[in-house]
């Protein structure tokens, strides 16, 4: 009777961690659809599929158009963009929302550069949005 009592206690724990699971997968398929849109937008050099999908706390630091342009001078020289390849994933849950950060080396004709891209899904907001995006020249060939 005792062991009936605690797995009756011990099931809406288990409940809450598989929701827990399931909605990190859910949300880290919309945080990959940010990834290849914001890849795409290297690959094409069209940042208007891009630029709608920063969030106002990184527009308040960045102004739009010269965060584009910021972006395109710093690629521009490297040429195309040849692959991509995660370097890490951070999953971190917050009672405010969740915070996707992710790092990537992006490997262009003429260079490489290091990308942290950090998503956030706000708890009371449908969309999640780039609140964080850090480049970095890594090397550059002649």
């Amino acid at each position: 009777m005792k062991l009936f009592f605690v797995r009756l206690l011990l099931l809406p724990l288990l409940l809450a961690m598989l929701a827990g699971c399931f909605s990190e997968a859910d949300q880290g398929e919309d945080a990959n659809r940010i990834i290849s849109t914001v890849h795409k937008g290297f690959q094409t050099g069209n940042w208007q599929d891009v630029m709608p999908l920063y969030n106002d706390q990184f527009l308040r630091i960045h102004e739009l158009k010269a965060w584009q342009k910021q972006i395109t001078t710093l690629t521009k020289p490297l040429g195309a963009l040849e692959h991509v390849k995660r370097t890490f994933k951070h999953y971190d849950p917050r009672l405010g929302g969740v915070f996707y950060t992710y790092g990537f080396l992006l490997h262009f004709k003429h260079g490489s550069l290091t990308e942290t891209l950090t998503i956030f899904k706000d708890a009371d907001q449908k969309n999640m949005t780039i609140s964080g995006h850090d480049l970095k020249l890594r090397k550059r060939q002649s």
